[in-house]
């Protein structure tokens, strides 16, 4: 360093990385303030070593503690306005280049959406295929949509217009904020975040509750009919057991003879290992499904033990009504309650809350047509009618 200034404060010019510097030495006997002061023009350095010299001079060295800088006194006065302190501010400002800091140091979200799959995957909770199936798809919808973002940096209003550019329905846009939900659930769960953007969401998407859909009289007996034909036998029970007993296509496509359906007692059997709400649940054949189930006692399997669906789309599609989903257990509710008005049985049987039964299944039906829904048996819809 070469010293320009000898007498205190000392000034000193120095060069780092090609530039020029002058550096104001403010160290002294008894002095605790600020020790270096730095500048980049010689002139403005000398004149502040010379104002600090002469204030020295004629007050000591402990009058260096009531000199102000300019810019901290303006500060001080802007801060003032609202009731705050420079140390506030730089408070504040320390506080947001640490959030800053951590978001960028936060996982990217594609990283973390394969993990969050692995733990479905292999977790404790074991999950049912259909349900690692809907989980992969969205996280993979999620990982091109987020996935080069970190995980932090996806706040509420991400959110809010990731949402608004989908042209869905209101119930799909919920069911994607559900599944992001679910995500950062698990994400602070896993300590990779501290708060849930999607949770708000979830619950300012409003659905507007529609009728439950269910077949006709006409559509059922269609149905059966169909179902009955030679080529399809195999599939009969499949739609009695929708149709007539409520059972899930999931819960009816893992039930067998020997397990479930017990002819001499007239029952049916839902064990925990195949019930959606793993709970065994055992309940009382209708007579039109036991006239249904005894057609089909010469026929080895209760249903195909694979490809199910595929099964179902061939029939149906030589339907002339459209098909509706859930419809086959949507139609036995619905009729069953018309006749029995019992909540708690119906839920029973079906599997459900009593609070789904109550939103979902109040369908009026006349007396005329649940007697005519009971009628539909094998006799009646024989291929020769």
């Amino acid at each position: 360093m070469k010293t320009l200034r000898k007498d205190y404060p000392k000034v000193r010019q120095y060069v780092k990385h090609g530039n020029t510097y002058y550096q104001v030495d403010l160290r002294g006997k008894h002095h605790v303030g600020q020790k270096f002061k730095n500048f980049n023009d010689r002139k403005e350095a000398l004149r502040f070593a010379a104002d600090i010299g002469d204030t020295v001079a004629k007050n000591g060295i402990s009058a260096l503690a009531t000199v102000k800088d300019e810019r901290v006194a303006a500060w001080t006065e802007q801060c003032g306005r609202y009731g705050r302190t420079p140390e506030d501010a730089i408070a504040l400002a320390v506080n947001f280049w640490l959030q800053e800091k951590a978001k960028m140091e936060s996982p990217f979200m594609a990283e973390l959406l394969s993990v969050w799959l692995d733990d479905k995957i292999v977790g404790v909770k074991k999950l049912r295929p259909k349900t690692i199936k809907s989980i992969r798809e969205m996280a993979n919808v999620f990982k091109k949509d987020f996935g080069t973002m970190r995980i932090k940096e996806v706040d509420s209003a991400v959110i809010e217009n990731y949402l608004k550019s989908k042209e869905l329905s209101q119930q799909t846009k919920k069911n994607i904020a559900r599944y992001l939900q679910q995500f950062f659930n698990w994400a602070i769960f896993r300590k990779y975040h501290s708060e849930n953007p999607a949770e708000y969401w979830v619950k300012q998407i409003e659905v507007k509750k529609g009728t439950v859909k269910f077949y006709t009289v006409d559509q059922v007996e269609q149905t059966m009919r169909l179902a009955m034909k030679p080529e399809n036998l195999h599939m009969t029970a499949f739609f009695a057991l929708g149709i007539f007993g409520g059972l899930r296509p999931e819960e009816i496509q893992k039930m067998t003879w020997q397990k479930n359906v017990k002819m001499d007692s007239r029952e049916i059997f839902v064990s925990h290992d195949i019930s959606k709400t793993k709970a065994d649940r055992q309940f009382t054949m209708s007579d039109t499904l036991f006239e249904w189930l005894e057609s089909c006692r010469e026929i080895k399997a209760l249903v195909p033990l694979a490809n199910l669906q595929n099964y179902r789309k061939k029939i149906t599609k030589n339907l002339p009504f459209p098909f509706v989903a859930d419809g086959y257990r949507h139609t036995f509710a619905t009729f069953h309650y018309a006749e029995h008005k019992n909540y708690e049985q119906l839920r029973f049987i079906m599997g459900n809350s009593p609070g789904v039964i109550q939103r979902h299944y109040k369908g009026t039906i006349s007396q005329e047509e649940i007697a005519k829904f009971k009628a539909i048996t094998p006799k009646t819809c024989s291929v020769q009618k």
